[in-house]
């Protein structure tokens, strides 16, 4: 199901909206003129805010308030409970909503793209029941969808319009979209962007809806907008291509003067993917720069290596390493106009040697609780681990670039910019460009595997099929069987077993059924886990931790079998077990947590940490010669 409205992060948005109704207005330069929401002439008063034109009446949701942003004063946002309701039923917004030519216009600052972002509209998008329209963007390109009573299919069928050029994060745009009755046009600062003539006829609407400003609602789904809406108008009039770039020439300062963005790091330094010879830096620049990265086992920095061309999100493998040893290092990013911007000293180590003790730690669904994520990397770099293995919803909306930059990197920086971090993908990526930009991951990336210590890990994507004639279950079980390594250590987003109440051990009534005591997709790989001697299997999506007995062939085998560990609560919303206990279970506790495990030749110690510090769990391993 599409998201039409999603969350961006600060946000001015300069709409106005033009309706095919009767005038409101009889000045002939505001003709048809329906409402004209902005701040300035009229305040937010016991939680309304009035047109200013007279017309109507906004209802103020949550905490939004007005602000100066940037040039201009605007509705403030923030993504979670604000928005503007202009009318909260089909039937209140039938005087405001147009039946047939109309014209949705929009001036756009984004600092973030998301899939389906929404502007302004009343839509209804549910499986392949789809009416009303919207004004937005999909990821890189505006987007202007809409279901007229010409394509309806029975139920109703979108058309989504996406335009041609690129969204510019910091920069503004003047987005318009039109439709006649017979064509969809969308223009982008004053230029025509694409067309479509799938939809014809009247507008089809839903029977119940809310129209909004900044908010996405229909009847299972919330959106709301992370940022800030400046003004908004309803006329009863389309705008000629003409009025369109005209208004766009008459605004050409705010496009330039927004066009200015500083160079910064959007996403400060990080560690990828290290080996006992390599260690892999990353960064994102709010402008493209080429980044440099010196380093060196002690200061000063006598080493150097470049990227060859400028890059928005830049990448740099670092090669012919010591292994087993420390190394300083710092990265400048310069632009082509030579700016420049500096991180601070940070460092690393390579992978240790087979014989070599090592450690490692272990988080999933960090979603969206910048503050617990925080607190979990900080307790993870405390322990000072070799690297970081993370259970997949790495964010909670995948394709929310903000996301990615406030919720993961920012709050985790102290520990990705010192070790690296091997993820699985979960189901709140989406499978987003986003995780494949951020995580500098073997081929085919959904699934790899690496080898550190005396160990190896098999990565697997979840969300995909694993029946034994899966493309994945062919690839693990190829590396499974040929993997040397004294320990094999599986990690997936979706648990093979788990005592959870509500997804998948809820047995008293509450959905019906047998409890599946875990994902039916994931199981289909306990065979092969038991067949190549897997160790250890760790994943997340339960918002909890759990860890069973050593299961083999469904029994509990202490010297065969394999125990799976669930850790998921690095930010998600925690969950419970089931009324009655499950029989492979060992422990269970809902709490924010982090694992933390060191290695050793044949032994493992593991040890499960909350966010005061007080270990809840432990176990001690020791693998037999024979195994």
């Amino acid at each position: 199901m599409r998201n039409l409205v999603a969350r961006v992060s600060l946000t001015v948005v300069s709409l106005a909206i033009f309706i095919s109704t009767t005038s409101a207005h009889p000045d002939v330069h505001e003709v048809g003129l329906l409402f004209h929401f902005a701040p300035g002439v009229h305040k937010i008063q016991n939680g309304e805010i009035a047109d200013l034109s007279h017309s109507a009446t906004a209802r103020v949701e949550g905490k939004t308030s007005i602000a100066t942003v940037g040039p201009t004063e605007a509705f403030v946002m923030n993504g979670k409970t604000d928005w503007l309701t202009i009318a909260g039923s089909v039937e209140d917004a039938k005087k405001l909503l147009p039946t047939k030519e109309f014209t949705v216009a929009a001036w756009v600052n984004l600092n973030a793209q998301t899939e389906w972002g929404g502007i302004c509209g009343l839509i209804r998008d549910n499986g392949d029941s789809e009416q009303g329209w919207m004004l937005g963007y999909n990821q890189s390109k505006f987007t202007f969808a809409l279901a007229s009573k010409g394509s309806d299919d029975g139920n109703g069928r979108l058309t989504v319009l996406a335009g041609k050029t690129d969204v510019e994060l910091g920069r503004w745009c003047h987005v318009v979209a039109t439709y006649d009755g017979v064509t969809m046009r969308l223009y982008v600062n004053g230029k025509s962007d694409g067309e479509s003539t799938a939809q014809s006829g009247d507008i089809l609407y839903p029977t119940k809806g809310t129209y909004t400003i900044g908010c996405f609602i229909d009847d299972n789904e919330q959106y709301p907008l992370d940022g800030a809406v400046y003004e908004v108008k309803a006329y009863s009039r389309v705008l000629s291509a003409d009025d369109i770039a005209s208004i766009s020439t008459k605004n050409a300062n705010l496009i330039k003067a927004a066009s200015i963005t500083k160079l910064q790091f959007l996403v400060k330094p990080y560690l990828q993917f290290g080996t006992q010879t390599s260690m892999t830096v990353m960064c994102e620049t709010s402008r493209k720069t080429k980044m440099t990265v010196d380093f060196a086992e002690r200061q000063p920095l006598a080493k150097k290596n470049a990227t060859p061309e400028s890059q928005l999100i830049s990448e740099l493998v670092l090669t012919d390493l010591k292994p087993q040893t420390s190394y300083f290092y710092r990265v400048t990013c310069e632009d082509d106009a030579g700016g420049s911007v500096v991180s601070d000293l940070s460092s690393f180590q390579t992978a240790p040697k087979s014989d070599s003790p090592w450690a490692f730690t272990v988080v999933g669904d960090t979603q969206r609780n910048p503050e617990i994520t925080r607190k979990c990397a900080e307790y993870a770099y405390a322990l000072r681990p070799n690297f970081m293995l993370h259970c997949g919803d790495v964010v909670d909306n995948g394709h929310a670039k903000n996301q990615w930059l406030k919720d993961l990197f920012e709050p985790m920086s102290v520990l990705t910019s010192r070790v690296p971090m091997f993820p699985v993908i979960g189901n709140h990526e989406g499978n987003s460009h986003w995780y494949y930009d951020y995580f500098s991951l073997p081929k085919p990336e959904y699934f790899y595997t690496f080898e550190y210590g005396n160990s190896q890990f098999f990565m697997i994507d979840s969300n995909k099929p694993l029946a034994p004639d899966s493309e994945q279950y062919k690839l693990l079980e190829k590396a499974l069987a040929s993997s040397k390594a004294t320990w094999k250590i599986t990690c997936h987003h979706h648990p093979c077993f788990t005592s959870d109440d509500n997804d998948y051990g809820d047995h008293i009534g509450g959905k019906g059924g047998e409890p599946s005591w875990g994902d039916k997709n994931a199981q289909q790989l306990v065979p092969l886990y038991e067949k190549y001697g897997v160790d250890i299997a760790f994943n997340g999506h339960v918002h909890n931790y759990e860890r069973t007995w050593p299961i083999y062939r469904m029994t509990i085998n202490q010297k065969k079998g394999v125990r799976y560990i669930t850790s998921g609560g690095g930010g998600g919303h925690l969950e419970t077990a089931a009324p009655q206990r499950a029989w492979f279970s060992v422990h269970h506790k809902s709490v924010y947590h982090i694992c933390y495990a060191t290695v050793h030749d044949r032994t493992i110690q593991f040890k499960a940490i909350d966010l005061e510090g007080r270990m809840f769990d432990m176990f001690e391993m020791t693998k037999p010669e024979d195994r």
